[in-house]
């Protein structure tokens, strides 16, 4: 059907008030990223953008005799916008503009100032950690720092960064589906920094190694993931379950999300295998991280984030209901591997014997790295959840060094569940016997 004329200029209008938004990427500095640029807004002060996601149509019906039908409805009037955040000292709260009105957000002030207090001392060039709640989805720190480029901003929501063995959370769940047990053991050799196709023929002579692929998510074992998807996973099978987990497509919230992209090859069994175990061309914002773990945190079920706590003068930003993106079975074998990760996988040495806020909590997680050599840059991350047996927060911090590193993701990520925990206990103690303040504005 056709628009008239005089509404089709509004969709025009509405796409350059929407890329308004956007600022020009800065120099060679700047991270690379497959995506438009990401949004303005700085983590203390997060600007943020309604999203506005309108309703699907519903189906047609047969025509029937009788008036002719009215023409078609004008598009929908777009979300209020949400403007610049700031700390009100009155409320202890950040809240933005919304519209004609006022947005109280969920951002929580001390667990915001003292993971970017984090970030900055260990002075990385580029670091992010964003912590939410799984089951109500209420955004509670979006964290930043650059070292490399002073004032850089939107890193939460940009897509920069290789996904790297984070994607093998998606590769996991598509095996599981396809009927590959937990316990499937696959031996191996090699496979530590790149694979090879001839890493994917066993050899009995070399392949001294053994592991299920339960365990293979906690060691984060490449050859594993990359023999198991060539022999059990067609293209098909691996892009379905990436669209699930969010890849590919708009993440709806508050402000711009870069889509995190995941190309799957069509006709080469090696690079099929490749990107199965983190290596292929996929790429990842700390905001989606942290929602791939929220999902196992959830059963399997997706809670869209929340950035907008309450709204004053004008109607909050409606969210879509939650989707189940994986049954409750594939979701608590995800479960139990992530937590391997942590006990006895990549991140025991950071986690085993975690003290303090963390101490007897445990913590599911899952950990990526990987260099890109020109210009070179160190990615790592960890994405997780605690704790891990009644879930109350999820974590993706994604830290991005150069040849001399400060500091990995995982290290970061203990210190930002340490302080969600620590600041848990001080809310509940009397107001007469709570050491930590909120910090001024």
């Amino acid at each position: 059907m056709k628009v008239p004329a005089s509404s089709a200029w509004l969709l025009p209008v509405s796409a350059l008030l929407l890329a308004g938004m956007a600022v020009p990427r800065a120099d060679d500095l700047a991270p690379p990223s497959p995506t438009p640029a990401a949004a303005p807004g700085a983590p203390e002060a997060p600007a943020a953008e309604a999203a506005a996601a309108a309703p699907s149509a519903a189906a047609p019906t047969p025509a029937s005799p009788g008036p002719a039908a009215p023409g078609p409805a004008a598009p929908p009037a777009p979300a209020p916008r949400l403007g610049e955040a700031r700390l009100d000292p009155t409320l202890g709260r950040y809240v933005a503009p919304l519209g004609e009105g006022r947005a109280v957000l969920t951002l929580d002030p001390r667990l915001q100032a003292h993971l970017e207090r984090t970030l900055a001392t260990y002075a990385v060039p580029w670091g992010v950690t964003v912590l939410l709640e799984p089951s109500t989805g209420r955004v509670l720190a979006l964290a930043e720092h650059s070292q490399a480029e002073p004032g850089r901003k939107g890193l939460s929501f940009t897509a920069f960064a290789p996904a790297a063995s984070v994607f093998k959370i998606v590769t996991a769940a598509a095996l599981l589906e396809q009927g590959i047990p937990p316990g499937e053991e696959i031996c191996f050799h090699g496979g530590n920094r790149r694979l090879q196709p001839k890493l994917l023929s066993d050899d009995p002579r070399r392949d001294r190694s053994c592991l299920s692929l339960s365990s293979a998510l906690g060691h984060s074992a490449n050859v594993v993931f990359a023999k198991l998807a060539e022999r059990g996973l067609d293209p098909a099978v691996l892009r379905g379950a990436a669209d699930r987990f969010l890849f590919n497509s708009e993440i709806p919230f508050a402000r711009k999300v870069d889509v995190s992209p995941a190309e799957v090859p069509e006709d080469d069994p090696f690079q099929l295998a490749n990107t199965a175990a983190g290596f292929g061309p996929v790429r990842l914002s700390p905001l989606h991280g942290a929602l791939l773990a929220s999902i196992v945190a959830n059963g399997g079920v997706f809670v869209p984030p929340a950035l907008v706590e309450e709204a004053e003068g004008v109607a909050a930003p409606a969210l879509p209901a939650p989707v189940r993106v994986v049954d409750e079975g594939v979701a608590a074998a995800l479960a139990d591997m992530m937590r391997s990760t942590c006990t006895e996988g990549t991140a025991r040495r950071v986690f085993r014997h975690a003290g303090g806020a963390l101490r007897g909590v445990a913590v599911a997680g899952k950990t990526g790295s990987l260099t890109e050599p020109r210009p070179y840059r160190d990615h790592t991350w960890f994405v997780g959840y605690a704790p891990a047996d009644h879930p109350e927060v999820a974590v993706a911090t994604l830290i991005v060094n150069g040849r001399l590193w400060r500091v990995r993701a995982p290290t970061v990520a203990r210190d930002a569940l340490e302080a969600y925990f620590s600041n848990r206990v001080a809310a509940a103690l009397p107001e007469g016997h709570r050491t930590a303040k909120a910090p001024a504005p």
